[in-house]
Order: C-alpha cells, then structure tokens, then sequence
C-alpha cells in the first residue's frame, strides 16, 4: 500500500482508497498528499475537499479501474 500512496502523492493521480469511518460511512477516489504509520491525509477527488484517514480505518487502496487518470488542478 505505502508504493501506491508514494505513485498518488508524487504524480497527483487518484487511487480508488475505500475507507470506513467510525459511524460506518464509505469513502472512496483520492489523491494521497501525505502519509504516516498512523493517518492518510488526501484530498477527496469529488468533493475537493481534504480528508484525514485513520490506516487502520482503509479497507483497500488500488489504482481506478478503466487505469490511471490524472487530476487536474491539484
């Protein structure tokens, strides 16, 4: 996981990054910013938004389907 968040981070392309928050919401498609052992901070490819996700909380990260697709403006 930690080489497909370097790729995002470094060539600003989303993942497909499924996430569950504490109150059981998912969450998917973000560009990584930055990463730790503990959190993900993105950016929310649909909401331009800044996300912080807990690692423990990502159920699987993968590159989009239909392959790589630049973000524009990031």
């Amino acid at each position: 996981m930690k080489c497909l968040f370097n790729f995002s981070r470094e060539n600003k392309i989303p993942i497909d990054l499924i996430y569950i928050n504490d109150a059981g919401k998912l969450t998917h498609r973000a560009v990584v910013r930055s990463f730790t052992s503990e959190v993900v901070l993105t950016l929310d490819v649909g909401k331009q938004q800044f996300r912080t996700f807990k690692r423990a909380n990502i159920l699987s990260a993968a590159k989009q389907r239909g392959g790589w697709k630049v973000a524009n403006d990031i």
